[in-house]
């Protein structure tokens, strides 16, 4: 009798612990993350570099809500100090300009995401700030080291292959 009690209670205890003992993918992913920077592949050295985007250092967010939903916004260093408090009847031309160039550096989509392996992710945007990608799928190799959770996409991007690096909040 002892030895069938004895038998349960370890039953028990290595199925506790193997229930919680490993994170599943989108536990992982599930959290806001902050920009760290952006890096390009430099295939002369083999190694990736810090790059610019849209020819400014960027900042930003990416949040993924661990149930198939994300949104990421990103935008140039200097974007919340550009004012905007100007009335734009009072705008020249080169003014309207500017204003629509500061617009168009701001980067934001909404997506159902879907993990399709231990390596690779899908974002289908269902809405973005770029009328033309509304319905578009990006697909991103990911990796996780530690805090840091790397995004790499499958398409050339400034005709360069490009990553994003993001840290957890």
């Amino acid at each position: 009798m002892n030895k069938i009690i004895l038998g349960l209670g370890l039953l028990i205890i290595l199925t506790i612990f193997s229930c919680t003992s490993k994170q599943t993918i989108d536990e992982k992913f599930n959290g806001m993350y902050r920009l760290d920077k952006f890096e390009s592949f430099d295939s002369v050295s083999g190694k990736w570099t810090t790059d610019k985007w849209r020819g400014k250092y960027a900042d930003g967010f990416i949040q993924y809500d661990g149930k198939g939903h994300m949104s990421v916004h990103l935008y140039p260093i200097d974007y919340k100090d550009f004012d905007t408090n100007k009335n734009i009847d009072s705008l020249d031309h080169e003014s309207l300009k500017e204003l629509t160039r500061f617009y168009q550096s701001n980067f934001v989509y909404f997506a159902n995401y879907k993990i399709i392996n231990d390596s690779t992710i899908e974002h289908h945007r269902i809405s973005a700030t770029e009328p033309k990608n509304f319905g578009t799928t990006l697909t991103r190799s990911f990796e996780f080291i530690n805090d840091t959770l790397i995004l790499t996409a499958h398409e050339n991007l400034d005709n360069k292959k490009m990553r994003l690096r993001w840290v957890k909040l």
